[in-house]
């Protein structure tokens, strides 16, 4: 009887001390993903889960820096032309980059799988730094448009996401 209690106590212990410890790190683990870690996506699958919205936007000229824990961010205004994945209502999006990053330039259309920030709650943040962005570009050899890394390359991702930028945007949505 008192082995019985002795170990009802000592998982009730893990319980309280162990989960919440186990669920902050995995909660710092998505949240250090979308807010610029480098450490390799898997795939098209885990950037799409691990994604809040997932939208093709036109980049303005609207833009601004802010203080992030010390570091230069660069928040960026962009127009939604199309929500894949989140909410369909929304018109205009700002993202938040830290400065080395790779920032979109005004007019570029691109392709994002973003997280919302944390700290910073009227902003979103691309996924896995450059893994969360592509251009859409017209393609050279005809007049489709298709997917380009707009700053880190991750061939497991673009390979499916190559192709004709309409198919993509279909395969995103499923």
């Amino acid at each position: 009887m008192i082995k019985l209690a002795a170990t009802a106590v000592i998982l009730g212990l893990v319980t309280v001390l162990i989960l919440p410890f186990y669920k902050a790190k995995q909660q710092e683990k998505a949240y250090n993903r979308g807010k610029g870690s480098l450490e390799e996506i898997a795939g098209l699958a885990e950037l799409k889960s691990d994604s809040d919205i997932i939208v093709e936007v036109l980049v303005t000229d609207k833009s601004k820096e802010r203080d992030y824990k010390g570091l230069k961010a660069i928040i960026t205004t962009l127009k939604v032309n199309h929500v894949i994945k989140g909410d369909k209502d929304i018109k205009e999006i700002n993202i938040l980059q830290l400065d080395w990053e790779t920032i979109p330039k005004n007019g570029e259309k691109l392709l994002l799988f973003l997280t919302k920030g944390i700290d910073n709650p009227d902003c979103y943040i691309p996924i896995g730094a450059g893994q969360g962005i592509y251009k859409i570009v017209k393609s050279n050899s005809n007049d489709k448009m298709v997917i380009e890394p707009h700053s880190l390359v991750n061939n497991k991702i673009l390979k499916d996401l190559s192709g004709d930028y309409e198919e993509v945007k279909k395969k995103l949505a499923e």
